[in-house]
């Protein structure tokens, strides 16, 4: 309840009660890593944050008899994912770095995301889908992509070292979308997104009405792109018989399977605005302006206070007043 309303020294003081009483509480241990992470206190919330191996509903591990990587280390480096897409995208921000200290890489991933990952990155990375098996006889050593902030980001000020702009959409694809989308009718176009699938505990809590968004957002000159994921084609057309504010979804792509293709119509828009899912990790790594919306107990990639992203130098971020209440939110957005 304390994290909820933003007390974090609060929060954090009784978790590590709690843990003084019980060493191995593996929730006081998990939450109190997310409530570090807010507060921006680096080196000791990822430190933490290893106790994510030890929740119930934890991905599994790498089943290898190789060891981690540390820094200093040289080798060929296995980096293999644990999480979300979104996850994915973020810790990915580090990959240049460790590809830098190591002899070579390969990294498991979200097929969705091999088209963008070989042309963003190294030529010499090696990508391959999470659903393949990596002989062990391919790496000396292995990284989950959650540890690797733990090495690369002790402090706030690491953050700034990285390359924020590190995706590279398909530029000819860009082209043709913005092309088509623009029409010689419009100006400016702003892709959007409001709601999220994550089978997360603050899902339902971060997603935001479309009628309120599309009418602080809608224009003379602005065309509202769709950038929604899931069938939402009923839900636009409500909002066109309501308030005769048109929101246009580009249906050659499928913006949960095409990564490749929801990243070159994000960066066919001039902007994004979005609730915290996918997309703005997508927009952040290809550098475009983007409106982070957030409810007030957000996810801890977002900390707690401050108004711009570290994670993406052009995401800045909206963050509820109240809980469950985007007013606030919606009159920044219209100033």
């Amino acid at each position: 309840c304390y994290k909820d309303q933003g007390e974090l020294s609060l929060a954090i003081k009784n978790f590590k009660k709690s843990i003084g009483y019980n060493e191995n509480y593996i929730d006081a241990n998990w939450n109190l890593a997310l409530c570090l992470l807010l507060d921006e206190d680096f080196e000791p919330g990822w430190k933490q944050y290893e106790w994510r191996w030890e929740r119930k509903n934890r991905s599994p591990r790498l089943e290898t008899t190789k060891p981690e990587w540390h820094p200093g280390e040289k080798g060929r480096v296995l980096l293999w994912p644990e999480q979300g897409l979104g996850d994915e995208i973020m810790f990915c921000s580090i990959l240049s770095e460790l590809h830098a200290r190591a002899d070579s890489v390969i990294v498991q991933t979200d097929k969705r995301l091999l088209p963008l990952f070989q042309r963003s990155f190294p030529q010499d990375i090696r990508f391959v889908s999470r659903e393949q098996t990596v002989k062990e006889e391919d790496y000396d050593l292995h990284m989950p992509m959650g540890s690797l902030p733990s090495h690369f980001r002790p402090t706030r000020e690491s953050f700034d070292t990285g390359s924020n702009s590190f995706f590279k959409a398909d530029l000819e694809r860009v082209a043709t979308l913005r092309s088509q989308l623009l029409d010689g009718e419009y100006d400016k176009l702003i892709g959007i997104s409001w709601h999220s699938t994550a089978k997360r505990s603050l899902a339902r809590e971060k997603a935001i009405s479309l009628e309120p968004l599309a009418k602080t957002l809608n224009q003379s000159g602005t065309k509202l792109i769709s950038l929604q994921y899931g069938d939402v084609s009923e839900e636009i057309a409500e909002l066109k018989n309501k308030t005769g504010i048109t929101v246009t979804e580009v249906s050659e792509i499928d913006n949960f399977n095409d990564i490749d293709g929801l990243a070159a119509l994000i960066d066919a828009c001039d902007e994004i605005v979005s609730i915290s899912n996918v997309t703005v990790h997508i927009a952040g790594a290809l550098g475009k302006p983007v409106k982070i919306l957030l409810a007030s107990s957000c996810d801890w990639r977002w900390g707690s206070k401050q108004d711009h992203s570290y994670w993406y130098e052009n995401a800045k971020l909206y963050r509820q007043s109240e809980i469950n209440n985007w007013e606030n939110v919606l009159k920044m957005l219209g100033t």
